[in-house]
């Protein structure tokens, strides 16, 4: 299909992914506009989009939200609404029987959306597929039995939920039911699984098209985090891992996903094998590595909603092309006491692009440094753990 000239409305314009998929739009001919709360969002700044809609009240999406976008996609002036973030991909999606009424939406439809917030769901699945995860208890397995069977230390985190909210540890069994019990709290509501000393982890990044063919599959390893306990990757690596994407393909299939999907694989320290980790129903930060692998996923989302047979590319095998999110990488050298015995080099840009920064497009990367720069101390709290 021939998508030039579709009037495409993109959402959350301050993300680093949304320029990437701004720049995946255009490059198939798509009239792009982009949805702004401020000019020092990175698509304002962007020479990028052909429109750009500044209304700074549209910031936070809720109820007033949905209506106020309602009345613009009803007016009949675009053809493809493409939310990219959770924050508008999640009431978009709950809604988006009303926004077909005037736009196709271009993201997982909501079943498939919704998958990725069950983690129970995600890891009976796994289990009942041989995908290789830590010991997890199975929603029809007597927590008694698990607790018999299992090997301590074990976690718990919610079934449905985002970050590390409830996340608990127990070293011993004898602390389980009297810390259930004095917080209030059922296991029935909780993933409960053995926990994995793990320092390494493997992102796997794949697009499954509405037949169930994988037509996106690149691994990538991060090797510098921010915060440096266990925050957002600031490093990132396309590596060689054909068996973990094998794996996170046959979860997704077994899954009915469609859509693009990051599934995250510990490596066990102690056995050097991958554990599932988790599903991340969404355009990650770094989607500018499917770019730098020659994968357009703008173009596949848009033949899949329009139900065109999707662009398949070969798994990725251009290994060793590093992403860097320079704004908090610089946070990592000033904290981190590894600084100068990193590898790579901190000093090193071979091989090497900066999420934002483009040669044609040079004002989102200053935007969105200004942004952080002016944010840092309301971000750091944020991200104290």
């Amino acid at each position: 299909m021939d998508f030039k000239g579709l009037r495409v409305l993109v959402l959350d314009a301050a993300g680093k992914q949304t320029l990437a998929m701004v720049r995946g739009l255009k490059e198939i001919g798509c009239e792009v506009t982009v949805l702004c709360k401020s000019k020092l969002d990175t698509c304002y700044a962007s020479n990028l989009p052909d429109k750009k809609l500044l209304i700074p009240e549209m910031a936070a999406p809720g109820e007033e939200y949905i209506r106020r976008l309602l009345e613009i996609v009803s007016k009949g002036d675009y053809d493809v609404l493409m939310p990219i973030g959770e924050l508008s991909t999640d009431p978009v999606t709950r809604h988006e029987e009303e926004f077909k009424k005037y736009v196709k939406i271009a993201c997982a439809p909501r079943e498939t959306y919704i998958k990725a917030f069950n983690k129970q769901i995600t890891f009976d699945t796994a289990i009942e597929n041989d995908i290789p995860c830590p010991y997890t208890r199975h929603s029809s397995q007597d927590i008694e039995d698990y607790l018999e069977k299992c090997h301590f230390p074990i976690i718990i985190k919610p079934r449905s939920g985002l970050g590390s909210v409830g996340f608990h540890k127990f070293e011993r069994r004898e602390d389980f039911w009297p810390y259930m019990q004095e917080k209030g709290l059922d296991p029935n509501d909780y993933v409960v699984q053995e926990f994995v000393d793990f320092d390494k982890r493997i992102g796997t990044n794949l697009f499954v098209d509405q037949k169930g063919n994988i037509c996106t599959a690149y691994a990538v390893d991060v090797l510098r985090w921010f915060p440096i306990d266990a925050g957002a990757g600031v490093l990132i690596v396309t590596v060689d891992a054909h068996e973990v994407l094998q794996y996170a393909g046959k979860l997704l299939k077994a899954l009915n996903w469609k859509g693009f999907a990051n599934v995250a694989f510990m490596v066990d320290k102690e056995t050097g094998e991958p554990r599932l980790l988790e599903i991340n129903g969404r355009i990650p930060a770094s989607v500018k590595v499917a770019y730098m692998c020659g994968c357009n996923v703008s173009r596949q989302l848009l033949e899949m909603i329009y139900d065109q047979d999707v662009t398949q590319y070969p798994e990725n095998d251009r290994f060793g092309m590093y992403i860097r999110h320079l704004d908090t990488d610089i946070a990592w050298f000033l904290k981190s006491p590894d600084r100068f015995r990193a590898k790579p080099s901190w000093f090193s840009w071979k091989n090497t692009e900066e999420i934002l920064y483009s040669r044609d497009d040079k004002k989102p990367f200053f935007a969105h440094f200004i942004q952080k720069t002016i944010g840092y101390r309301t971000i750091m709290k944020k991200k104290q753990h």
